[in-house]
């Protein structure tokens, strides 16, 4: 469980394939980041290729380890809303 003054930690495969489709998703939740002033509260880091490359692309959200494939901008909104707000 997340404590209250734990970063949320959002990690983007950085692998050959994820790398190629993650711009998208990825500006997205960082644009909701600063509209909703988060900056504090979550930051962005690349992960080593995950192997996962025929479900590109992938996330993970640390501390509550919740990983994402295929992540487009619109399942980006979804998890912005579930695991992030």
């Amino acid at each position: 469980m997340k404590k209250k003054d734990e970063k949320t930690t959002i990690f983007f495969c950085n692998g050959k394939k994820c790398s190629k489709y993650n711009k998208e998703p990825k500006d997205y939740l960082k644009s909701q980041v600063i509209e909703f002033g988060l900056e504090d509260k979550v930051c962005f880091s690349k992960m080593d290729c995950q192997k996962m490359c025929k479900k590109a692309p992938v996330l993970c959200i640390e501390p509550k380890d919740v990983w994402k494939k295929e992540v487009t901008v619109k399942k980006a909104k979804k998890i912005f809303e579930k695991h992030i707000l």
